[in-house]
Formats: C-alpha cells, structure tokens, sequence
C-alpha cells in the first residue's frame, strides 16, 4: 500500500522547490492530495483531485447561505442575533432547515479545515505554513472588515428603519444611539467572526504542532483502538457536549464581538484537532468511508432531539436534565452528519467541473453573501408572498449574484489569488487531448500540466497552498 506517511514526503519537498518558482502553479486547499489508501486501499495518482471534498465545501457553503436566508423566516434563531427584517408569518420549513443546518455547518468547517491543516504543515514546513494561512485566513479578514462589513452594516441599518425599529438620524448621526437591544450588539464581525477563530486557531495549531510535533512527523499514523461505533461516536461527542452543557450560548446564541470568545474557540477547536488527527489516523477516515450511511442515518433521532428542545431553550425553559439531553443531542447531530458526510466525499473520485468552479468560488460566496442575503430580504419585506418562497428566492438571488460577481471580478484577478491561487483562464474551444478536454483522465482538468507528473507515477504530489 502506497502512503503518504511511508517515504513520500521528501520528494514531495523536491517537487515543491522546482513547483515555487512559478505562480501559475499555485491552488487552493482543494488541490490538495492525500493517500487514497486511507479511502480504499488504492493509490492516488498524481495530478488528481479530491473531487468529494471540492463538492463537500461547495455545498456547506450553499448550504451557510440557505441558513442566512431563513432567519428572517423563523420563528426563533440564535439570541443576540440582529437581523435587517423579520417575517410577520414564519415559515415552519424555514425554522427546520435553520436548526439543522446550525447542528452541523460550522463544525464540518472546522473538521476540514483541521485536516487540511495537517497536510499542509506536513507538506510546507512551519514558516512557511505560517505565512501562507496569514494569507489566505487574515489578510481576506481585514479586506472584508473594511470594505464588505460597512456594506453590510448600511443595510442592517435599512432595514431597522424600514421596520420601524430606528430612524435615519440614528442611523447617520453619532450622537443619536439605537435602542439599547441594537446598540449593544450593533458592531461586530457579524460572519467574518468565522475567519477570525479560525486564524487564531490555525496558527496556534501550527506552533504547537511545531514546538511539540516535530518527532511525529515522520512517525507512521497510529490507527485509532479498535471500539464499536457508537462508542467511538460517544468519546467523540463528549467534549462538545460538556462545553455546550456549560455555556447553551455558543449553539443558541451569538456573539457579535471583535474579542474573541474562548469558550467559542475551545467548542470549534476540538472539531479542528480531530479533523487534523484524522489526516494522521487512517482508521478514523476509513472508519467514515466504510459506514457514511449509518452515520447519517444515526443523526436523524439526534436532530429530531434538538428540533423538539431548542425552542424551549431559547425561551430559558429547559431544566438541567433536558439541557444535558440537547447538549448531547447537538454533539452527536454535528458528528454523525459531519463523519457521514465526510466519508461520502471520500467516497467520490469524480465530480463535474461546475462543482470544482463552485468549490472555487465558495470563498468568495462566504465573503460576499451576507450583504446580498439581507438586502434581499429588506427588498422582499413588503412583498405578500409566503414565507418559504421568499427564503427561496432570497438563496437563488445571493448564489445567482455571488457567482456572477466572482466570474467577472474576483476568480482571475488579484484578489482570487489571495482567496485560491492562480486560475487559468478556460479556452473557449478546447481541442480534443488537450489540458482543458473532456478525454483528460479524472478532474485534473483544472490543474496545469506542469503539475502531473510522469506516465504511469503513482506518487502524490501536494501542490503547495
């Protein structure tokens, strides 16, 4: 069996000198190679790429815009949650998708993110490591907080006027404060708070893993102990659920501030440490690969568990037994669908490019959504339509915008090198055998040829981030 943790790395270290001296060479996180040995037992070719993962992050992020576009359609969502607009007549469709989605979207996220964290400190080096994640997490932050943020906060504040709950001189005017329920959570990093932890997060994980990991880097991957199922979905689901039993507000509430929360961290932190143990421990991924179906199977009880309690919790109503139960009900909903999910990408070898584009594209989706999703919901406000449909429009019209944008000014320009690395622009009438046609085995359509190596080399080659 062929793996990464068997020899390959100093070759790939050879590879990543000659690949730096040239730009066109650069790729996003889903570029990224790992052993498919982990998945089924096969090697994976150079120049391949991980087609499963490219649809998994795509589709979180359609899915963080699906959630967005029914808040203002719920009949309860996140306290300390400001919101431009809220429906007069909530939709019960909305409120569902709303929960389940915030069961497990975020820590997916930082699963992945923990995971491809391992590989590129493994493939790169510390400084290096380093100096790329303040590049791809911290510099889009500061960009966004200066330029999408003030976008956002106009139409918030839009909104609040147009439903009666401030005026325009509060609005324009230092001197004219909000209510107090708006004034005190009024500025913040609203979404960007994402980026923000998982900054701190990354770069923590990578002194550490520097200071105290160097030994274990050429270690081969410990397999984790052999446990039935559900065991290991418990010892998983513990932590979590501990942190949410003693603080309800990191699952019910929101913490618009530019100080970070710890307790927040330590919640998301721990999906990150196990994704970043799972690149290393092969049992964990072949354990998802092998049984996505009963993980997800398995979470539909534990969402059901938490549809049925957190109303009462957002109300302050649930007693210390029932909040032990949501707790461990939101721990395993967020492990079972994240495990199945992720074993199901691991799964798929191949995906059409319009889901590599949107894989793409899902950084800039993120960035720009929020804006997009209240202004369309301040244009619906008045509109006499049901609930659910204007949610459904409100998602179409963000996608539909957020793409366009990112086609015509963001995936060729500057700033798509900064979100994903260098793009190479399509040509209109590819010919047949050459580096854009359909005959090019697998996905790496999408991938310069420099970046394949020779005929019939089986050794993966980790393109640097």
């Amino acid at each position: 069996m062929h793996s990464l943790a068997e020899g390959d790395w100093p070759d790939v270290f050879r590879h990543a000198v000659v690949r730096r001296r040239s730009r066109r060479l650069r790729n996003s996180l889903s570029h990224e190679r790992v052993d498919r040995a982990a998945r089924s037992g096969e090697p994976l070719r150079s120049g391949e790429r991980l087609a499963g993962l490219d649809a998994l992050r795509g589709g979180a992020m359609a899915l963080g815009i699906v959630l967005h576009a029914c808040v203002a359609y719920s009949a309860t969502s996140l306290d300390g949650l400001l919101w431009p607009v809220r429906d007069s007549a909530p939709s019960r469709v909305c409120e569902v998708l709303f929960w389940w989605i915030h069961t497990f979207r975020l820590p997916l996220f930082f699963f992945v993110a923990g995971y491809f964290s391992e590989l590129l400190f493994l493939a790169q080096g510390p400084v290096e490591f380093a100096r790329r994640r303040v590049i791809r997490i911290l510099v889009p932050y500061y960009a966004a907080v200066f330029s999408i943020l003030p976008i956002n906060l106009l139409i918030w504040s839009a909104g609040w006027v147009l439903s009666k709950q401030a005026t325009w001189e509060q609005v324009f005017s230092p001197s004219v404060p909000f209510a107090p329920e708006l004034q005190d959570k009024f500025f913040g990093p609203a979404h960007l708070w994402f980026l923000m932890d998982l900054a701190f997060i990354t770069l923590t994980y990578g002194f550490l893993r520097f200071e105290w990991g160097t030994t274990a880097t050429a270690a081969e991957p410990a397999r984790l102990p052999a446990a039935p199922p559900a065991i290991r979905l418990l010892l998983l689901a513990a932590p979590p659920a501990i942190i949410l039993w003693d603080d309800p507000s990191i699952f019910v509430g929101h913490h618009n501030s530019f100080v970070p929360h710890t307790v927040r961290m330590a919640y998301y932190g721990f999906y990150f440490l196990i994704g970043a143990l799972a690149f290393r421990r092969r049992g964990l991924l072949e354990h998802c690969a092998r049984f996505p179906g009963w993980h997800l199977l398995t979470s539909i009880p534990c969402v059901l568990t938490v549809l049925w309690l957190v109303p009462r919790q957002t109300r302050g109503e649930l007693g210390p037994a029932l909040q032990c139960l949501i707790s461990l009900a939101v721990a395993l909903s967020a492990w079972t669908t994240l495990l199945g999910l992720f074993g199901l990408a691991l799964r798929t070898r191949r995906a059409p490019r319009g889901v590599q584009y949107f894989a793409d594209a899902s950084y800039w989706l993120y960035l720009c959504h929020l804006p997009l999703v209240g202004g369309a919901q301040v244009a619906l406000h008045s509109v006499a339509l049901p609930a659910a449909v204007k949610m459904l429009i409100v998602a179409a019209t963000t996608l539909t915008i957020g793409l366009i944008s990112y086609r015509l000014c963001i995936r060729h320009t500057f700033v798509g090198r900064i979100l994903h690395g260098a793009r190479l622009r399509e040509p209109v009438t590819p010919e047949l055998g050459s580096e854009t046609s359909p005959s090019v085995t697998g996905s790496s359509t999408a991938i310069p040829r420099p970046h394949v190596a020779a005929e019939g080399s089986e050794r993966p080659i980790v393109p640097r981030d």
